[in-house]
């Protein structure tokens, strides 16, 4: 595990932060209290692993960064180990990423403060990042800006925050690299434009098929993975992708050893002891060793996309925008199964408050229309109350009405129409979405909110998707006290409602 981590050392404390072993000190040589007494005390508070932000150690005089975890004795927490990481540490795996010269990535803590750095890193490392990325991070978990860094290179940077340590890894590609490709074009005369638009489309169309392949290999892998099956990893041409693919079989590994010393009679009581951060273990897993690779691939696509790198001939771009669309299918799914980690794991908070249903449903109806347009059907939201207020947290039912509209799209035909209504039912409050699509198989019924199900799970399916929308959705609904159902709707087709307590209910309840 330590060279899985690139750790540097390991210390054992108490709840004070007295330290019984540190592998960097000789045995028997007295040790000092614990240097991040913040991330010692946290662990005892939330019972579950931190990672600290970078602070300096009191033995190694330099910036570093602990991954804490509990040791319980029954119920108590008697000890925590921390693996020490090094801020080379942490350049070398971005390093390892083998990422064009002259790019450059950095890994910032919660805090802002440089946590490891693909070049200058024992300049900046410990050091706070430049303020206007950091300033576009405090106000969004992903994302894209053109920006200059600490040592002065103008960059276009993309970042992804990880939601569960709060880091955040950017990249920045270098401005210079992105126009000097035009620069040239411009200096060169118009007797060889025609070939080299030539070997630019020849290029162009094979790196994006090259892209396209490896993006659409990948879903098999990631949804055996899901399913517990073992992953069929395909070869392919991409590094980014083949960063992917180790990671999908690093998850699997993982997955069958924790297997394997569940099922082992010898190590039972220890396996009774961790089998509570197996799935934390294994959602840390995906979550770094997959989504920053993906938002990388999905971030550079859609800056090509977009024209940053100049105007692309129509096949490429077609090629390109194939590739960025498969690329956000992937991220999608990873999405899906981090939330039903963190569902299933008791992590997922939920901040209830008074929202309002019906506005609710009418910013999500515009969120959807341009997928309902893709699929060539229509919204719409009926005349209601004014208001109808219900206790929820706002983003959490934002996404279970976000899933069903898509759901009801997706199985809609063309030219038809969604209607969705929103009104109060025996004591709280109710949103239906009617479609007019095929209905739901009566043999499928009893299965339609488990996970990985669908009513065609063929490999023809028409249909795309997970089968995990709606085994999420019926998750929130629960934990807010509500309900989910179905019925087939008079004339055809399916309506789904959900129902939340009304927010003057619940607080004549409380």
């Amino acid at each position: 595990m330590l060279p899985l981590l690139f750790g540097n050392n390991f210390v054992l404390s108490d709840e004070s932060g007295q330290q019984f072993v540190n592998t960097l000190r000789p045995y028997g040589t007295p040790l000092a209290v614990q240097g991040n007494l913040a991330a010692q005390r946290k662990v005892y508070e939330t019972r579950a692993p931190v990672i600290s932000d970078v602070f300096f150690g009191q033995t190694t005089k330099s910036p570093g960064v602990l991954i804490n975890v509990p040791i319980f004795r029954g119920n108590d927490i008697r000890y925590v180990l921390s693996v020490g990481i090094l801020p080379d540490n942490l350049t070398k795996l971005l390093v390892l990423q083998k990422l064009p010269p002259g790019w450059i990535t950095a890994i910032f803590d919660s805090s802002g403060v440089i946590a490891g750095r693909s070049q200058a890193s024992e300049r900046y490392a410990g050091l706070k990042g430049a303020a206007a990325p950091l300033a576009a991070m405090a106000k969004f978990n992903e994302g894209s800006i053109e920006t200059i860094t600490k040592d002065g290179v103008p960059v276009f940077a993309a970042f992804s925050r990880s939601e569960i340590s709060h880091w955040v890894i950017s990249i920045g590609v270098p401005v210079a690299a992105l126009s000097g490709s035009l620069n040239t074009l411009l200096l060169i005369g118009s007797v060889c434009a025609l070939a080299l638009l030539a070997i630019g489309l020849v290029l162009a169309a094979f790196q994006s098929n090259q892209i396209a392949r490896a993006v659409q290999d990948l879903i098999p892998p990631a949804l055996a993975l899901g399913r517990g099956e073992t992953p069929t990893i395909p070869r392919l041409h991409v590094s980014e992708a083949n960063d992917v693919a180790k990671a999908i079989n690093r998850a699997h590994r993982l997955l069958q050893d924790r297997t394997a010393e569940r099922d082992d009679a010898k190590v039972k009581e220890a396996a009774a002891e961790t089998a509570a951060g197996v799935m934390d273990e294994f959602v840390a897993t995906v979550s770094h060793e997959l989504r920053t690779p993906l938002t990388s691939i999905a971030a550079s696509l859609g800056l090509l996309a977009g024209g940053t790198g100049g105007a692309l001939p129509a096949p490429a771009l077609r090629l390109i925008t194939i590739a960025h669309v498969n690329t956000q299918r992937l991220v999608r799914l990873v999405n899906d199964i981090l939330d039903i980690g963190k569902i299933d794991s008791g992590n997922m908070t939920f901040h209830l408050a008074p929202v309002d249903l019906r506005a609710t449903a009418a910013d999500a109806i515009e969120a959807s229309r341009a997928l309902a347009q893709t699929h060539g059907t229509s919204i719409r939201l009926d005349a209601g109350p004014a208001s109808c207020m219900v206790r929820a947290d706002a983003d959490r039912l934002t996404q279970v009405v976000a899933n069903l509209f898509s759901n009801a799209i997706k199985f809609s035909p063309v030219a038809g129409e969604v209607t969705v209504t929103v009104g109060r039912h025996a004591g709280m409050g109710r949103i239906a979405v009617h479609d007019l699509g095929p209905g739901i198989p009566e043999e499928f019924k009893p299965r339609i909110f488990e996970k990985f199900t669908q009513a065609d799970n063929s490999d023809t399916r028409q249909k795309g998707g997970t089968g995990l929308g709606l085994n999420i959705v019926q998750k929130i609904v629960s934990q807010h006290g509500g309900n989910i159902g179905f019925d087939a709707a008079p004339g055809g087709g399916t309506i789904f409602t959900v129902d939340i307590p009304l927010w003057s209910e619940a607080v004549k309840a409380a």
